[in-house]
């Protein structure tokens, strides 16, 4: 049945960064409620996963979306410019930064996944031990990783993951090169902008820090409800080493379902995104 939903603007804080959120409520009811946290993907923002959350809020569940740091409006990284003095004192001080932006870094992502899962598990009105996740895209990932390293994750959707950067030496041997380039300053500013850019895809990849990040291996330890979502001509991975691998590991441990559209990427958001969205939702009520 449809609800009401109200809709509000929120901050949360993530390792001293400002994320900006939008939660998504039912109206009506006072009892807890379940909730989905919202994780986007590559270069994503928080309106893009508006038609998911109200959508979700209108099937009785609370609903947050938010912007990982350096992306819509949420802070940027600051780091000092490389002449100001060396921050060698704690408390307040005047210094010239730098604001990284719309760097693609996964470690920072899932900090930034960490702190809104801990805000929204505290919210008032929201039933802390019926909380899920859903992400897509790079997001998937994210999702999978969190719920392989936090129990308070209850369940979860993931579609058209990415689930680790590519297994080859040339993508080694450029991450071990980054890492270097970044610990000598040989790169303006030391954290990435503008290289490594895959084409058609927004924002600069940490490559560096992708590199260790391996949401595969966090399956592992996967014990929640599951839902691998996958396009059939998925062009941005190979899906049988990507999501259905994930779904593989997970099912060993816990309950996972893997679905398949007859598709490719994008065509999730749109061509599929009503049959896509409906099955996320009858994950969401059968296991949160």
């Amino acid at each position: 049945m449809s609800t009401t939903v109200d809709t509000s603007s929120v901050l949360i804080w993530s390792e001293g960064s400002r994320l900006a959120a939008d939660l998504y409520r039912p109206r009506g009811g006072s009892d807890a409620k379940p909730a989905i946290l919202l994780c986007h993907g590559w270069g994503g923002t928080r309106d893009h996963l508006a038609k998911y959350a109200r959508a979700f809020a209108a099937s009785g569940f609370v609903a947050l979306a938010f912007d990982y740091r350096g992306w819509g409006d949420s802070d940027g990284k600051l780091i000092p410019a490389a002449d100001t003095p060396r921050l060698t004192e704690a408390g307040t001080h005047e210094l010239t930064v730098r604001v990284i932006r719309e760097v693609v870094d996964p470690v920072d992502h899932v900090a930034d996944v960490r702190a809104c899962l801990a805000w929204l598990l505290t919210e008032p009105g929201v039933d802390p031990r019926r909380v899920g996740l859903w992400g897509s895209s790079y997001g998937g990932g994210h999702v999978v990783f969190t719920a392989g390293t936090d129990d308070r994750v209850k369940a979860v959707v993931a579609q058209v993951g990415g689930y680790g950067p590519p297994k080859a030496d040339w993508y080694r041997d450029l991450a071990y090169k980054r890492q270097a380039d970044k610990a000598r300053g040989n790169i303006d500013p030391p954290i990435p902008q503008g290289v490594d850019a895959p084409k058609g895809l927004k924002g600069t990849p940490d490559v560096a820090r992708q590199w260790g990040h391996l949401p595969l291996e966090a399956a592992r330890n996967v014990r929640v409800p599951t839902l691998i979502i996958d396009a059939e001509h998925e062009e941005l991975n190979n899906r049988h080493e990507h999501g259905e691998a994930a779904y593989r590991t997970i099912r060993e441990r816990a309950v996972a379902d893997y679905h398949t559209f007859p598709g490719s990427h994008y065509e999730i958001y749109d061509r599929f995104f009503e049959p896509a969205l409906a099955l996320a939702i009858d994950w969401f009520r059968r296991h949160l």
